[in-house]
């Protein structure tokens, strides 16, 4: 049976990601020859670029170059990895001959180890036994929960935030695509992570790109991914974000800012699910569930011509408001000690001033959740005391407007208890009861009308 027989076929292949630390940059053929074996190679000179693509993605096995120039720095790399990523199984390959004093370096940190040039079929037989190994690991199994643990909780009980809480529960347990919408900073992002780690795509990558902030001329570059010498400045292949989640979940945010030639590629992914790198005419398919967020009126969009009808329905299968701050203000106060209890760079500030909790609940919030946290973040590191006040939040204005607003309500209940009284004591009899208090009938008449007092 040879090679192309024995491989499944492309639409049941979900990509593993390979990190391949190259410091000499010596492996490139690695991407070539293990992309057809199902391998998204992510390659790094350094643990300073490993890292990054650690926590951005769900890799198992590594490969290493190892050369007797660079056995020093490398050893290093892997120990500052290994530090932060634990279950990683590492593949070691070389292109010399290693002597005695590099076999420390490969007893401590390696399963295997291969000499270029080798046989890439068994090499990669290699890497999906590793692989499998990996994913028995006790902490390969426990990092999706880790990660779910460090999202916030969305919390309170409010019935917005309950039926919030009730559908992303739903539609975690599907895999069709999710249309979020809700103004800006209500936390479109935190409900699309949840989504992500409350569906069975928790183990693979969850990815984030903000159509509004991708520079117009590598937008498509960026999303589809570019082949080396595709146009001036790519000297090396690109993988793009809808591959770089692949077996997981890509989070379209400001859908509404994509140019509508892109919008009709990303239909078209979105019906076949393959994308073409720009200068490959080979297509690679692609298993990743998309979710898309905007704070604009995409109906609105339809009608001005910004955004296409047929991507609008074809992405509008679930639908998921996210409800402005001031909609649920009630729990302002919950969520502000949420953020107060997750700061870690201020561990002084602990509470927060009568006067802030007065501002903060009768403040409008017009960036929403997103403000509340920065407003309190800020006033955590201007606190000396460990007290956040309405000044240090920056609200000093809403205070006085709803002390003033407290003051004149609190006037008003006096006055109701000062006329309900001479009314009582003079037997309902309201020209008796204006004069005890020194003022006309008329005057008398407006007042119980003020306090909504019926006479």
């Amino acid at each position: 049976m040879d090679r192309q027989s024995k491989r499944p076929p492309a639409e049941t292949i979900w990509k593993r990601c390979l990190l391949v630390l190259d410091p000499e940059k010596c492996l490139p053929e690695c991407s070539k020859y293990l992309n057809e074996a199902a391998w998204s190679c992510l390659i790094a000179a350094s643990a300073v670029e490993a890292l990054p693509l650690l926590r951005k993605h769900n890799i198992r096995v590594a490969v290493a170059f190892i050369s007797k120039s660079n056995q020093g720095h490398l050893a290093k790399d892997i120990s500052a990895i290994q530090a932060q990523c634990p279950a990683l199984h590492w593949i070691a390959v070389s292109d010399c001959t290693l002597d005695k004093s590099s076999a420390w370096i490969l007893s401590a940190n390696f399963i295997d180890y291969y000499h270029r040039p080798f046989d890439w079929q068994r090499f990669a037989d290699t890497l999906g036994h590793a692989w499998g190994m990996a994913q028995l690991s006790p902490s390969a199994t426990s990092k999706p929960a880790a990660n779910r643990d460090m999202l916030p909780a969305i919390k309170g009980d409010h019935p917005l935030l309950q039926a919030l809480r009730t559908q992303l529960h739903k539609f975690g347990q599907s895999d069709e695509t999710v249309l979020l919408s809700g103004e800006t900073g209500s936390g479109k992002g935190l409900c699309a992570k949840w989504l992500h780690y409350l569906s069975e795509r928790r183990n693979g990558p969850f990815v984030t790109v903000n159509c509004g902030a991708l520079p117009a001329g590598l937008i498509h570059s960026t999303l589809f991914g570019h082949e080396k010498g595709a146009f001036t400045d790519a000297d090396k292949r690109y993988i793009g974000h809808l591959e770089q989640a692949d077996g997981g979940t890509l989070f379209l945010d400001e859908i509404a800012d994509l140019p509508l030639d892109l919008q009709v590629n990303l239909l078209h992914f979105l019906d076949d699910k393959q994308i073409l790198r720009i200068g490959s005419n080979k297509p690679i398919t692609v298993n990743c569930r998309l979710l898309f967020a905007s704070h604009q009126d995409l109906e609105n969009a339809i009608d001005e011509g910004r955004f296409r009808e047929d991507l609008y329905h074809r992405i509008n299968v679930l639908r998921l408001h996210v409800p402005s701050l001031r909609q649920y203000s009630d729990e302002v106060m919950l969520l502000a000690e949420q953020f107060i209890q997750s700061n870690a760079e201020n561990e002084i500030v602990q509470s927060f001033s009568d006067d802030a909790c007065c501002a903060m609940k009768h403040y409008d919030w017009p960036g929403n959740v997103r403000e509340l946290r920065n407003r309190i973040r800020r006033a955590s590191v201007m606190s000396d005391d460990g007290i956040i006040t309405a000044s240090l939040l920056g609200l000093d204005h809403v205070k006085k407007h709803a002390l003033c607003h407290d003051l004149a309500s609190r006037r008003d209940e006096l006055d109701a208890e000062v006329l309900l009284k001479a009314i009582s004591d003079h037997k309902h009899n309201i020209s008796a009861a204006a004069r005890s208090l020194n003022i006309s009938r008329a005057t008398f008449y407006r007042l119980l009308k003020k306090c909504r007092i019926e006479s």
